[in-house]
């Protein structure tokens, strides 16, 4: 992985991701809209090489 290439906004989106564990609630917290808020956990999940985060019933939850 090349840092120097990594996109640290979405750190901050991830982050808000695991503390909100709902993309509608993150987007909202940042500012932002939900489909961003999605593309960018896609683009987390593509960088990471891992799914992060997976769909529960009306939550999202950590990938174990």
């Amino acid at each position: 992985m090349n840092l120097r290439s990594l996109d640290l906004n979405l750190l901050v989106v991830l982050d808000a991701l695991l503390d909100e564990a709902h993309v509608s609630h993150a987007a909202d917290k940042l500012g932002m809209s939900q489909p961003a808020a999605s593309a960018a956990l896609q683009r987390c999940r593509y960088l990471f090489r891992d799914e992060l985060l997976e769909r529960g019933r009306g939550t999202m939850r950590l990938n174990a």
